[in-house]
């Protein structure tokens, strides 16, 4: 029998621990090479955005600035390098996404949209007879 995970489990252990070592100093949002990307971040001190992604994971509504950086993450890692806590920026990011989009914080994206996203990036590399037969 195979033995799964319980993500519900490790996502609140996780929460927690990260809830507790996070000093809301910012570093890991100086850091990260995507905020220029999130708008709503724009002008908001880093520690207000750790703030508000830390309201995300508890399951609140989050600023728009942090739900914004939340939603730009690229997962970079760079975040993590920054963190002089070890928190591990990258996954709390990453925990927040998951929680915003359950809650309804951050809307689902249309998986059709996405799709068809995925598909314009594919034909900058395929040549017409590979787009006639992936595509």
């Amino acid at each position: 029998m195979v033995n799964h995970p319980d993500w519900s489990a490790l996502r609140a252990t996780e929460t927690a621990r990260m809830e507790a070592a996070c000093t809301r100093c910012g570093a890991c949002a100086e850091a990260c090479p995507m905020l220029p990307y999130a708008p709503a971040a724009q002008g908001v001190a880093a520690p207000d955005l750790v703030r508000g992604v830390l309201e995300v994971l508890q399951g609140g509504p989050g600023s728009p600035g942090a739900r914004d950086w939340i939603n730009a993450c690229t997962r970079s890692g760079s975040c993590n390098a920054a963190c002089p806590e070890a928190v591990n920026p990258m996954l709390m990011l990453r925990l927040a996404k998951w929680r915003a989009n359950e809650t309804g914080a951050l809307p689902r994206r249309d998986a059709l949209e996405a799709m068809s996203r995925a598909k314009a990036f594919a034909r900058l590399g395929f040549t017409e007879d590979e787009q006639k037969d992936w595509l």
